[in-house]
């Protein structure tokens, strides 16, 4: 079930939890089902009433990939599949997405798309075509543009106070005392870092200047 969450917007516009005494009811008595949830909210984050009915879930954390397990992705996403890419532009693709999953696969994505158009525009040789790391940042733009829905999602999904901070810090600002909260929450987010003056994710970050830019 994935964005898990949307059932709170059911329940508050009808007044009713019949969807999540469902779910629990699979979850008590049918144990040849097995539920999974996914999310970007953690439990503590939902109002309290959701304790009652995943109170026999188990939550995993799912985050950023093992740099190795990145560039398995990156040079092997199938098998037999052409090295398209100088050594270089690998550790460009980490660099941008730290290794974050879906933003691997959307940056190595829009690459092959590029070259691909390359390859058919000046008839070149598939074979002989790379990727550099200079083509990682002329495509930017595209995957900001291909992944607008899970931007999009990660930004509405914030309070506004932490998009305020993040506003600060691409501002150039240095939070304060009294921001440790936020700083505290969008570290768990994986957006900024324990020290709350820097973006995890570079890709992240670009987004949300973009938006800014836009404002």
């Amino acid at each position: 079930m994935d964005e898990y969450e949307r059932l709170d917007e059911v329940v508050k516009a009808t007044s009713s939890r019949a969807p999540l005494n469902f779910i629990r009811n699979l979850l008590q008595h049918h144990q040849n089902w097995i539920l999974i949830f996914s999310g970007s909210h953690e439990l503590f984050e939902l109002d309290d009433y959701w304790s009652d009915y995943l109170i026999n879930t188990r939550a995993l954390r799912m985050t950023y990939l093992q740099e190795s397990e990145a560039r398995d992705l990156i040079l092997h996403p199938v098998e037999n599949f052409t090295n398209i890419y100088e050594p270089t532009t690998v550790d460009a693709i980490i660099q941008l997405t730290r290794c974050q999953p879906f933003l691997v696969q959307l940056v190595c994505y829009e690459l092959v798309e590029s070259l691909n158009g390359d390859i058919r525009k000046n008839q070149g040789n598939a074979d002989t075509v790379k990727a550099t790391a200079q083509n990682v940042q002329e495509i930017i733009t595209q995957v900001l543009a291909r992944g607008v829905q899970y931007f999009r999602e990660l930004w509405t999904s914030l309070a506004e106070s932490d998009r305020s901070l993040l506003r600060r810090i691409i501002y150039g600002e240095t939070p304060t005392p009294q921001d440790k909260g936020v700083v505290r929450k969008l570290a768990r987010k994986e957006i900024l870092t324990i020290e709350g003056n820097a973006f995890q994710v570079p890709l992240v970050q670009k987004y949300v200047e973009q938006l800014l830019e836009k404002e």
